[in-house]
């Protein structure tokens, strides 16, 4: 029998009608939902139709957005110097900042000067350290949408044996972080590690967040399991055409797991409606409406 679908564009769906009610309570109280992103031109266009996209979400739900387009020749001075206005303008309850940056500019010294009540992609080390603590913050948004998709899926995380494959700093490590806050038994691994195949045959869930193309194929599943694909890869087929694929071999492995996001309509949208549930989390503690 193939694996049910957990639906990432559904349940987006869903986020983002309850954000809207959010928002009506915001603006009944007489607050603002605002996203202020800043978009540095480095000869990517991807990302200015991603930015220009996130404006036209914002524009749907009521929330205000303000795109600050710097010039390619911007170093690090001037676009921190923007973060920094934006953290200190009372305005503003939530910022943004796409990448990738110009050469030479680290965003990672970029990221750490956004301040951690605004920061609504969870990128400040401060909020990746207080989600290690247990503390409330703004999760990055993938490792936020990984979750809330097994939850909404009616997956028990607690005393489960979840891999998670890949340790990025912003997606592997925090996603590893949060199923370890919701009591499940956690194995982190990377491409390298020994005896792959046997811990994710070994999983209840898998999350598949290497950016390898395909990695997780049959041999890695057991009957039953519940798979997140979080990987989003370019791949050259026969005829020259390209096409979007995950790390998991989703035709292979989805009649044999339990569950399973597609790629691409699982984590992406989910992604983007956490980045807006976030934003409107911003403004609701900013208005004093969270314990």
């Amino acid at each position: 029998m193939p694996a049910s679908i957990i639906d990432g564009k559904a349940m987006a769906r869903a986020i983002r009608e309850k954000l809207g009610e959010r928002i009506k309570a915001i603006r009944a109280r007489g607050g603002v939902v605002r996203l202020d992103a800043i978009l540095v031109d480095a000869g990517d266009n991807a990302a200015r139709v991603y930015a220009h996209n996130q404006g036209a979400r914002c524009e749907d739900l009521g929330i205000e957005y303000k795109l600050h387009e710097l010039s390619a020749s911007s170093g690090f001075d001037e676009i921190a110097g923007r973060v920094l206005l934006l953290n200190e303008n009372d305005r503003v309850q939530a910022i943004m900042l796409h990448m990738p940056l110009p050469e030479g500019v680290d965003p990672y010294s970029v990221q750490r000067l956004i301040d951690p009540d605004k920061d609504v992609e969870g990128v400040n080390p401060a909020n990746i350290g207080n989600i290690v603590y247990g503390r409330s913050s703004l999760a990055p948004c993938t490792a936020l949408a990984t979750v809330t998709m097994l939850e909404n899926a009616g997956v028990e995380l607690r005393g489960k044996r979840a891999v998670v494959v890949g340790a990025g700093d912003v997606v592997g490590k925090p996603i590893a972080v949060l199923l370890m806050r919701r009591e499940a038994t956690v194995i982190s691994c990377n491409i390298h590690t020994e005896g792959l195949q046997e811990l994710c045959a070994s999983a209840d869930v898998i999350v598949a967040a290497a950016g390898v193309p395909e990695l997780v194929k049959a041999p890695m599943v057991k009957p039953g399991a519940v798979i997140i694909d979080v990987g989003v890869n370019r791949v050259e087929q026969p005829d020259g055409t390209m096409k979007t694929v995950g790390d998991v071999a989703f035709d292979e492995v989805s009649p044999i797991a339990g569950m399973i996001s597609p790629v691409p309509g699982g984590v992406g949208p989910m992604t983007v409606a956490m980045l807006l549930s976030n934003v409107v989390e911003a403004a609701e503690r900013r208005m004093g409406m969270l314990g």
